[in-house]
């Protein structure tokens, strides 16, 4: 995984944890949280989805 992938993940996961913060306002782990969250799972999903097989 290269350094490209890596900033990939981390602005991919950034913006969805801020998406999902505006979708469920008023819920979440507030917008550092629901950025933080998103990283982890793009990273998670980056790692997980070569493994069964996308």
């Amino acid at each position: 995984m290269g350094v490209e992938s890596l900033l990939v993940f981390i602005i991919i996961g950034a913006i969805a944890g801020w998406l999902a913060g505006l979708i469920v306002s008023g819920f979440g782990f507030g917008l550092i949280g629901n950025i933080i969250v998103g990283i982890v799972g793009a990273f998670i999903a980056g790692w997980l989805f070569p493994r069964i097989g996308f």
